[in-house]
């Protein structure tokens, strides 16, 4: 078996479902399928940032996924609320992020533009780090 090491910390994996119109959205991972993340305390592993090509295609074609605590630089991340430029950015549960607040939680970068939901904003990914209040 070959080794392959990757210098950008992203990964081509299979989508679980029509993910055209998911680029921003938190992902997690089983063997080779990438999954919307569906809960604000299991952790992520990546964020999508590039698509697949057709919705009707999708289950023979790959999303790229940047894996959260290895990516370099910033990622997309598909607001699920309002989100202001600095704040911490936490999982939602429909694979979006809002921004921290209190409760158990994930924390998974620091927001470096405004935006509000439905809107994908600039942020700088880091490992997801559990608050459990």
């Amino acid at each position: 078996m070959s080794k392959k090491y990757r210098d950008d910390g992203i990964i081509a994996l299979t989508p679980a479902a029509d993910y055209t119109a998911k680029k921003g959205y938190l992902v997690t991972m089983a063997g080779d399928v990438a999954t919307l993340s569906a809960s604000a305390t299991t952790p992520a592993v990546g964020v999508i940032v590039e698509t697949h090509e057709t919705a009707a295609g999708y289950a023979s074609e790959k999303v790229s996924v940047a894996i959260l605590g290895a990516v370099k630089g910033t990622v997309p991340m598909r607001c699920g609320g309002t989100i202001t430029k600095g704040e911490l950015v936490k999982q939602n549960t429909d694979g979006t992020v809002i921004a921290d607040g209190a409760g158990a939680r994930q924390v998974v970068g620091v927001a470096l533009e405004s935006g509000e939901a439905g809107e994908n904003i600039e942020v700088a990914a880091r490992t997801p780090l559990y608050y459990a209040s």
